[in-house]
């Protein structure tokens, strides 16, 4: 028993100091420690259900959890959070982006290596297998009895351990809340804010139902008001990769956005999203259908678990208004499943990397000019003929900063080294800056009315410690600024002077709609209810017109908010 307590242990502390990428095994929240261990043994008792010799869990558990903690550490520098259970589902996607980064190798990563590879010849006796190879029995022992072949059998005592430690676990993550944290590794540990995320932990009830995520097309198929003799803009939504607000957050030797902090006669807001340093999808999903992922405590990629048929979209709502519907994103249609989720949102025509007449690039991804010279390209061969609601993701600024060559604006922050992420980040905001400005200038003087919705779907990520000093380092969700991102809403024909103090992606369809003074359908009358008692709902943060605060809400009453929100829809 000492002996399996012992190997748990060093599990943990090889597992956190690989996923960290240093020695350190403290915990900034009390009493974690303790789940962590139980997660490491939750492992341990599963396979010891089928496999007998404990010599040879633990050589699997070495390997496994190297593997796991070597993933957790490359995801958190990269992207700046730890690593969910929905992130498995997104494999696909994240191979296709894999090679636009720059892996560093710790030192710690080698000394844990060589740690497994001296326990393997440990307990395996590998030695004298090499040596001889007639040996080969002796490969696995124990207590001198040789068995190549592992059985596989139901050990009695492993199954109720296993049993005991899930529903322990399960208690404790379902009465808790998802951290989301820039340092919920360091909180309350990456294995633990890992297997937090798994939906088995979850009721299924409150948690794992579609229902409330994905609404029925037929649920909202008319716009009640009549819609007779209104006007009906052409309508350009530009979702911009990690369009952020670092630039505003160091010290910089040049101006990084100078068109976009001076463009006026437009409204202009805050936009609260659910995601950082990655998931465009999930911020892609809310805008688009009005809902927010919010409703889970634990992480969800809809594009990936839910949306397996037809739902009601935006797309849906200006088809109904006789628009033509695009969607475009100059990179690969099954990138997060985008080929068959916007048909099943209902659009029209679908544009990808294939598609594109214009592809200049900035490193690897097509820039933001090639992008808005789609936009014009497209717009003009339609606008004769249709009504025009225009959907598209750019790609130019996407994570993989430190592969950037060229054009760096030197940035003043207060560190001594590892600046290139930021210099590489802040230089590509400055050319996304430019090609805004050539998008704007051309829709001022086009006869036709346009509006503009322009966005952020997330902030970059320039690896764990960059962050915390751009972004903060609270345990509190309100006092960090890594999930707000820039908006603004143009109007051609309309001078607006306008501020948005506070809204949330799943709500920014009813400002495109109000400044656009199209009706509302029936899904957004009912949002709108909900909009008028919260600026934002999101996982993170609340917004509450009644009192106008912005904070962290517990896991109680989020869960009367819940409750309220999907009543009302």
């Amino acid at each position: 028993m000492i002996g399996l307590i012992i190997d748990i242990i060093i599990i943990y502390m090889f597992s956190q100091s690989v996923a960290r990428g240093q020695l350190t095994f403290n915990l900034r929240k009390k009493g974690y420690l303790f789940y962590n261990l139980l997660c490491v043994y939750l492992v341990y008792s599963f396979l010891s259900i089928f496999i007998s010799y404990h010599h040879v869990v633990i050589i699997i558990m070495l390997i496994l959890f190297y593997v796991i903690s070597l993933t957790m550490y490359y995801v958190h520098e990269f992207r700046g959070t730890n690593v969910n259970f929905s992130d498995i589902l997104s494999l696909n996607t994240a191979k296709e982006v894999a090679s636009g980064y720059k892996y560093k190798i710790k030192p710690i990563f080698v000394i844990n290596l060589l740690f497994i590879i001296e326990e393997y010849i440990r307990r395996t006796n590998i030695l004298k297998f090499l040596f001889n190879i007639r040996h080969i029995s002796d490969l696995w022992t124990k207590n001198g009895t040789t068995d190549l072949i592992l059985k596989l059998r139901v050990n009695f005592v492993p199954l109720v351990m296993f049993l005991i430690v899930y529903f322990v676990l399960r208690y404790k993550i379902m009465n808790g809340r998802y951290d989301y944290s820039l340092s919920a590794g360091e909180n309350e540990g990456y294995l633990y804010n890992f297997f937090s995320s798994i939906p088995i932990f979850y009721k299924k009830e409150k948690s794992s139902d579609e229902t409330h995520i994905s609404l029925k097309v037929e649920d909202f198929d008319k716009i009640s008001d009549n819609i007779e003799g209104i006007e009906r803009p052409h309508i350009i939504v530009i979702m911009n990769e990690s369009f952020g607000i670092a630039q505003h957050k160091v010290k910089t030797n040049a101006e990084v956005t100078p068109y976009y902090d001076n463009l006026h006669d437009v409204t202009k807001g805050n936009l609260y999203v659910n995601t950082f340093g990655g998931g465009t999808a999930n911020t892609e999903f809310e805008f688009l259908t009005g809902m927010s992922i919010g409703n889970y405590s634990y992480p969800v990629m809809p594009y990936n678990n839910f949306v397996k048929s037809d739902k009601y979209s935006l797309a849906r709502y200006f088809k109904r208004l006789n628009y033509k519907t695009l969607a475009m994103h100059p990179y690969t249609a099954t990138n997060y499943h985008r080929d068959e989720v916007y048909k099943r949102f209902g659009f029209d025509e679908l544009l990808f990397y294939d598609d594109f007449t214009y592809k200049g690039t900035v490193r690897e991804f097509v820039s933001d000019e090639a992008f808005y010279k789609e936009v014009i390209y497209q717009y003009e061969s339609r606008k004769d003929s249709d009504r025009l609601f225009m959907f598209g993701i750019t790609m130019q600024n996407h994570s993989g900063y430190q592969n950037f060559d060229g054009m760096e604006i030197e940035a003043e922050v207060n560190i001594k080294e590892g600046k290139e992420s930021l210099d590489s980040y802040l230089s590509l905001m400055k050319i996304s800056d430019t090609a805004l400005k050539t998008l704007i200038d051309y829709f001022e003087n086009e006869k036709e009315h346009v509006i503009i919705l322009f966005f952020g779907d997330h902030n970059a990520s320039f690896g764990t410690e960059i962050n915390k000093m751009v972004y903060g380092d609270s345990l509190n969700y309100e006092c960090n600024d890594q999930y707000q991102t820039p908006l603004f809403i143009y109007d051609n024909k309309v001078k607006m002077d306008s501020f948005i103090e506070a809204t949330s992606a799943n709500f920014l369809s009813l400002e495109l709609l109000d400044k656009a003074k199209l009706p509302y359908d029936e899904f957004h009358k009912e949002l709108k209810k909900v909009y008028d008692k919260y600026n934002v709902y999101n996982y993170h943060k609340r917004k509450s017109r009644a009192d106008g605060t912005l904070s962290y809400i517990p896991y109680d009453d989020y869960m009367k908010i819940e409750a309220e929100y999907l009543e009302r829809l």
